[in-house]
């Protein structure tokens, strides 16, 4: 297993666990206390890490040696901590909240999407 696969192995594991801990938090932690706008981006941010979460694992452990994966889990991962990171910043007011980051984030995991689609056309790189 490449080093690679490992940090997107291990990423996945710890967005595992943010998003269950999101999940719990805004049932019990935050529950009456944001707005109908911060719940929308709760729970988008959330539905983007889950959907994601589960892709970079099931893409890690598919990728075995396969490096042609790697700029789809790239994307993947940089997508999704634009994405989730701008949308859970504006909730919370949280540091280095850039609004712009979001778009960015989302146009990366459409990359990723579009490059996993098109990789079975690709020249196979051992």
């Amino acid at each position: 297993m490449t080093l690679w696969q490992r940090f997107s192995l291990s990423a996945a594991g710890l967005y595992g666990a943010l998003w269950v801990g999101l999940a719990a938090a805004a049932m019990h932690l935050w529950q009456g206390q944001l707005d109908a706008m911060a719940l929308n981006r709760l729970f988008s941010a959330m539905a983007i890490l889950a959907m994601h979460t589960l892709a970079i694992l099931a893409l890690s452990l598919h990728a075995q040696g396969r490096r042609r994966y790697a700029a789809v889990l790239l994307c993947w991962h940089l997508g999704s901590w634009l994405f989730v990171y701008t949308l859970l910043a504006a909730v919370f007011q949280l540091p280095f909240h850039v609004g712009r980051l979001a778009p960015i984030g989302g146009q990366l995991l459409i990359v990723g999407w579009l490059l996993l689609a098109f990789s079975p056309w690709f020249r196979k790189i051992p």
